[in-house]
């Protein structure tokens, strides 16, 4: 039930995509902006989209990575001490009325839009509380970005993959699995259920028995998870989807709990967690 959701959504979309292209008026999570050099231009593709950004003063601008000139490539010009994009091979210069859609900084990610249906890209909760701890991955996947979108929503996930010395599944199958449907927002998806934690960390920490968790899926490339745990305690995975090609997909997953968090040995326990999902 849950896959056909999911697949309804994506197949309603791509339809409407073909009239005004929705895909690129969603918001698009590049990179993080601590493994981007912001004194050079900074190429990547959205699929077959081949971009270049620049930072002017911080501020960042995108136009297509092919130089209008002569069609060389843009990112391997220089930035000049006023902000602009000079093309390495004639020089034309690029500044902030030559360029192609909207790019930000939102949550130390950088993000590109062609036309943004929404102001701001979607929100990692609790991204700027200082009581939560804060991981980063990034992982290139052999997959589609429909495949993708499918693992995130996956009830037996941490059957799978988090039932190990640093995980928090069990073989135990969850329960009061429900769908959460947004009738004002076709483009979320939700899904909640219970899990029994695995004798481990129930060893570790007797009153995580049992999490409540709650997934959400909003269109068309952006997951997060919400584990909680009694005493107010919550893990939140967010992962940004971004197609590389038709068969790789980058995620860039942020990692906010505040639990397990107090020793070296449970915080790498928790990154090793989500870096086996």
């Amino acid at each position: 039930m849950l896959k056909v959701l999911i697949f309804i959504n994506l197949f309603l979309h791509s339809c409407s995509l073909l009239s005004q292209l929705s895909v690129f008026n969603a918001w698009h999570c590049i990179d993080f902006i601590k493994d981007i050099d912001t004194k050079k231009p900074y190429a990547y593709n959205i699929g077959d989209l081949p971009l270049v950004s620049w930072f002017n003063n911080g501020s960042p601008l995108s136009t297509i990575n092919i130089c209008g000139h002569l069609g060389s490539k843009l990112d391997h010009g220089k930035v000049t001490n006023k902000g602009c994009l000079i093309c390495p091979y004639h020089g034309l210069e690029y500044n902030g009325n030559n360029t192609f859609g909207k790019t930000i900084i939102f949550q130390d990610k950088l993000w590109w839009c062609y036309k943004p249906t929404n102001k701001l890209p979607p929100a990692i909760p609790f991204y700027n509380n200082k009581k939560f701890e804060t991981s980063l991955i990034k992982i290139n996947i052999d997959t589609n970005i429909i495949d993708c979108a499918y693992n995130t929503m996956d009830i037996n996930h941490p059957s799978y993959v988090h039932n190990n010395i640093f995980g928090f599944g069990s073989h135990i199958p969850p329960t009061n699995i429900k769908i959460v449907e947004y009738p004002k927002n076709k483009d979320k998806l939700g899904l909640s259920f219970n899990y029994k934690t695995n004798s481990i960390l129930v060893h570790l920490k007797k009153e995580l028995i049992q999490s409540d968790n709650f997934h959400i899926y909003e269109y068309p490339y952006t997951t997060w998870s919400r584990v909680s745990l009694p005493k107010n305690q919550h893990l939140f995975v967010n992962v940004n989807m971004l197609p590389l090609s038709p068969n790789k997909t980058q995620w860039l997953v942020t990692l906010k709990h505040n639990y397990l968090n107090k020793s070296p040995i449970e915080k790498k326990m928790m990154s090793s967690s989500q870096r086996g999902c």
